[in-house]
């Protein structure tokens, strides 16, 4: 989900208020765990430690939210990328609104704490070079392609 499509005070309010905040997502950048206008997230303040794997809601200086995944926590700062993106962001844990807890895909509840979504989240991470590999042939493949036949 690149960003959520609602008022930034809203999401704040709602978070301050109950403690959760539930939001369609939109965008393409976590697919294909989410897709956009099919699956919707539950997301909670953060309780304990962000860790390696959690997905998190943070704010950009803009005021837009972007859902992502943690990959790694280095000096206090949280690496952060989608699971379907190439770059990497930097994140205050300050920054952080909220965290993944459960999702909602085609009526059926998921947690995070399902076998299957934490096979999957350590799996996608495992084989990012091989996906950036392949990003990057087909891409190359593409130019060679347009400056050939166009």
């Amino acid at each position: 989900m690149d960003d959520l499509n609602f008022n930034a005070t809203a999401v704040e309010r709602e978070l301050n208020t109950s403690g959760v905040y539930a939001s369609v997502t939109s965008g393409l950048s976590m697919r294909p765990l989410f897709k956009t206008n099919r699956d919707m997230v539950i997301l909670k303040k953060p309780d304990r430690e962000l860790k390696k794997y959690d997905v998190v809601l943070y704010r950009l200086p803009s005021g837009r939210y972007v859902l992502h995944r943690i990959i790694r926590i280095k000096d206090g700062k949280l690496i952060i990328r989608g699971d379907n993106t190439f770059i990497l962001e930097y994140v205050a844990p300050s920054d952080v609104k909220a965290v993944l807890t459960e999702f909602n895909r085609k009526g059926k509840r998921i947690s995070i704490d399902n076998k299957w979504y934490v096979l999957y989240s350590k799996f996608w991470n495992l084989i990012y070079p091989v996906r950036f590999l392949y990003y990057k042939s087909l891409s190359l493949a593409k130019k060679v392609y347009r400056k050939i036949f166009k």
